[in-house]
């Protein structure tokens, strides 16, 4: 049977991570098997020992029948053999005590995801609850606070070696708990002066990836730990506060900056925290406010290290230049003159999409020559296929071309009939078998539909000079598509700004279940059309698929 050492009193799940490793139950566990992982390998043999504040509280250990042959290494390893286990009970009667014991405590093992797995599959297998993830695994921790400098490898041997523990792993299951438990202390003790205090922070130390800065984790000391924006600082001089190298997000302010000192694998991160050296917090009340921020302080600021926040200065516009004599679409990066425009897309290569799905409905002059009203000059050959009413050659009235004009600008803004006439020859090219011709209609179309989709949006948030919606409990103020922060905030106009396309698209993101408790005037979108643009771009999205 197995021999527990001390009565061991029930703690209650620990739900608080941040709860100081002082006041934490640690349970060091070893398991012996006869290979590396279940189903074809099995205990042969469990240890293990409770620690909390760094008092022993008990220890578990217990040999385990198999129910099959101990491989020859194994025993030469261990010094287990069937000899040996042949009176011990299957794991089956061992379970229910080791699961008594555990209970409360945070599972710990060196290289823990080989006892973890083997545990949880032989409880899952036999109808108990799984031990909660993560474990904490000394050989990882080790890794966050020693160097090579420090020790050559992260073996269990050497790391007891390392901290001279009192117990030496021996291949037997309740020795090797018990180096563990001490080699654990040693790095907690290590951990500690570097900023690893709590729960949380132990979790992160061992889940984290890439090169450790654990030298600067006392910049995070002083930050607060509520939701809101954070900014990476280089470090402050005689003249002001460093310049701004990272802005990010999070629920917990502190517990988020901590997560990046102890290891991080991107590397534009690594070198950001090397530069690093000071981190300014700005808390914010709601996921909306903190989003809208975010996206303020990287227009505001331009952090090298932020990807987000940077692709604005490839978006481009379609414009319908009104200021021609006679008007033609043209993509461009900027708002300037007369003229009607739709966008900002995402790239110049989807609002060119755009202008080639309106130029298939409409036959408006594509060429690029600046033109007069009596400019004249030979006509190209879609003036003779009829896709172009040819105003180089005087076949077409101004008048007319006019009528053209004003029913293009008509079609952005009830784009119905349109749609459905572009939908409609795709799906006819597609019945002709002319599959390519109709793959690329379908991607200009998709392209128009979710610039008209997003602009009818953005105009519902934009044409509010006084907004006030709640969301999740929360009243939050928007001036002309500007959440009010500090009251200074005049809004966007429209066409929308390409530097504001983040700061809308965040606030648009939260507001889809508001409800809106004050507008002056009424925010306001086409009650036509807006179902259809939807299932039309379900239908295009589909038939990607």
């Amino acid at each position: 049977m197995p021999t527990v050492a001390a009565p061991i009193a029930t703690q209650s799940t620990l739900d608080d991570l941040g709860v100081p490793l002082s006041e934490v139950t640690f349970a060091c566990v070893d398991l012996e098997t006869t290979g590396g992982a279940p189903p074809e390998s099995r205990i042969t043999e469990i240890g293990a020992v409770r620690y909390r504040g760094g008092e022993r509280e008990g220890t578990f250990q217990t040999l385990v029948d198999p129910g099959v042959p101990i491989p020859r290494f194994v025993s030469h390893l261990t010094g287990i053999d069937d000899f040996m286990v042949r009176e011990a009970p299957p794991v089956e009667a061992v379970l229910p005590s080791l699961v008594e014991f555990l209970r409360g405590a945070v599972f710990v093992a060196h290289n823990a995801g080989f006892d973890f797995r083997f545990l949880n599959h032989d409880l899952e297998r036999l109808g108990y609850d799984r031990i909660p993830a993560p474990p904490v695994c000394t050989a990882r921790l080790a890794r966050r606070v020693l160097t090579a400098d420090d020790v050559p490898n992260l073996r269990l041997a050497t790391l007891a070696q390392f901290f001279r523990t009192s117990a030496r792993p021996t291949h037997r299951a309740l020795d090797d708990a018990e180096a563990c438990a001490e080699v654990l202390h040693g790095l907690l003790d290590l951990g500690g002066r570097l900023g690893i205090l709590t729960l949380t922070d132990l979790r992160e130390a061992v889940r984290a990836r890439g090169r450790t800065h654990l030298g600067k984790v006392r910049l995070a000391d002083g930050l607060p730990s509520v939701p809101g924006v954070y900014m990476f600082r280089r470090p402050p001089t005689d003249a002001g506060p460093g310049e701004v190298l990272y802005v990010g997000k999070a629920k917990d302010i502190r517990a988020r900056v901590r997560s990046y000192f102890y290891g991080d694998d991107r590397r534009r991160i690594d070198a950001m925290l090397a530069e690093a050296g000071a981190v300014e917090p700005h808390p914010c009340g709601s996921e909306i406010e903190a989003l809208v921020l975010e996206a303020r302080l990287i227009r505001r600021h331009a952090p090298r290290y932020n990807r987000r926040g940077k692709a604005w200065r490839r978006y481009a516009y379609l414009k319908l230049d009104l200021a021609e004599a006679w008007p033609r679409l043209k993509v461009v990066r900027k708002v300037s003159g007369r003229g009607a425009y739709l966008g900002p897309f995402r790239s110049s290569h989807a609002a060119r999409q755009a202008k080639d799905a309106l130029e298939e409905a409409f036959a408006i002059r594509r060429c690029t020559r600046s033109m007069g009203r009596s400019t004249r000059f030979a006509p190209c050959a879609l003036a003779d296929l009829g896709r172009c009413l040819a105003p180089c050659d005087g076949r077409v009235t101004p008048e007319r071309y006019e009528g053209l004009v004003r029913s293009l600008q008509h079609a952005l803004s009830s784009p119905g009939e349109l749609l459905a006439a572009l939908e409609g020859r795709m799906a006819r090219l597609a019945q002709q078998e002319r599959f390519e011709e109709a793959a690329d209609l379908r991607d200009r179309l998709a392209s128009l539909t979710a610039a008209l989709a997003r602009a009818r949006r953005e105009r519902w948030l934009l044409e509010a000079e006084d907004l006030e919606v709640e969301v999740d409990g929360r009243r939050h103020r928007f001036r002309r598509g500007a959440l009010v922060r500090r009251g200074d905030e005049t809004g966007f106009s429209w066409p929308l700004p390409l530097d504001a396309v983040e700061e809308v698209d965040a606030a648009l993101s939260c507001l889809g279940s508001a409800r809106v408790t004050r507008a002056d005037p009424a925010p306001a979108e086409p009650v036509d059309g807006g179902a259809a643009l939807a299932a039309l771009r379900r239908r295009l999205s589909a038939s990607r698929r």
